[in-house]
C-alpha cells in the first residue's frame, strides 16, 4: 500500500515516529525527567500520516518507540518501520483438516465454482466436527486463488471447433454472474448444488455445440 506521494505507509509511519520522538534523541532529558517529557509528548497532536486527521500516542507507546531507536546506532528510523506479522498473509481459519479437505475436493471436482466448493464444505462439516466453523465463502475463494486453483470448465468429449470456441468464450467470461444464476437455478429446483452441478455443466455445454444441437 503507497501513499499519494508514492512512499509506503510503513515508511511514512517510521517518519512520524522518529520526528515525535527525536528531540529526545537529540537533547535527552536529565535523569528522571524522561516520563514527564513522554506525558508531554502524549497530550499533543500529530497528523496521521496516511490521513491527516490528528492523532495521540499514549505514553507506554512513546517510550518503547525512544528506547527502541535509542538503541539503534545506524538507522533509527528503520527500527520505527511497523514490523511485518510472521503470520501475515496465512488463514488462521482454514485449518489442516479444512485444507486437506478443500484441496481433495478440487482435485476431484476441478469444475467447481468457489461458491460450489464452499458451500460442498458446509454439508461436509455437518458430518464432520474437525471441518467446523466452516471459514467464509470470501476466505475460501481466496485459498483457491492464492495457490493458482482456478476453475476450470469441463470439456466435451467431441471436440468440435464450435465447442471449442464455446469453451474459450465461457473460460473468459465472468465467473460471477454465472455463479448467481447457477444458485438461483439450484435452489428453484430443490436440489443440492453438489448434484445439480454435473446436470447443469451437461446442459450448458450441449447448448454451446452447434453440432450437438443439430
Amino acid at each position: 500500500m503507497t501513499g499519494r506521494d508514492g512512499s509506503r505507509v510503513h515508511e511514512r509511519w517510521a517518519q512520524l515516529r522518529f520526528s515525535v520522538i527525536g528531540q529526545l534523541l537529540a537533547a535527552p532529558p536529565a535523569k528522571g525527567a524522561l516520563r514527564a517529557a513522554l506525558r508531554q509528548l502524549a497530550a499533543r497532536e500529530w497528523r496521521h500520516p496516511s490521513t491527516g486527521a490528528p492523532i495521540r500516542f499514549g505514553v507506554s507507546t512513546l517510550e518503547r518507540w525512544f528506547y527502541r531507536a535509542r538503541n539503534e546506532r545506524h538507522d533509527p528510523v528503520r527500527v520505527l518501520r511497523r514490523k511485518r506479522r510472521q503470520d501475515a498473509g496465512d488463514q488462521g481459519s482454514m485449518t489442516v483438516p479444512l485444507r486437506q479437505a478443500l484441496l481433495a475436493q478440487y482435485d476431484a471436482h476441478k469444475s467447481w465454482s468457489a461458491q460450489l466448493h464452499h458451500d460442498n464444505l458446509a454439508a461436509l462439516a455437518e458430518t464432520s466436527s474437525e471441518l467446523r466453523p466452516v471459514p467464509s465463502y470470501a476466505t475460501v475463494r481466496r485459498f483457491l486463488a492464492a495457490r493458482g486453483l482456478i476453475r476450470r470448465r469441463t470439456m466435451t468429449t467431441r471436440q468440435t471447433t464450435g465447442a471449442l470456441a464455446a469453451a474459450a468464450r465461457l473460460e473468459a467470461r465472468e465467473v460471477r454472474s454465472y455463479e448467481a444464476a447457477y444458485v438461483k437455478r439450484t435452489l428453484a429446483l430443490g436440489l443440492p448444488p453438489r448434484f445439480a452441478q454435473g446436470a447443469d455443466d451437461a446442459r450448458r455445454m450441449a447448448d454451446a455445440d452447434p453440432v450437438r444441437r443439430a
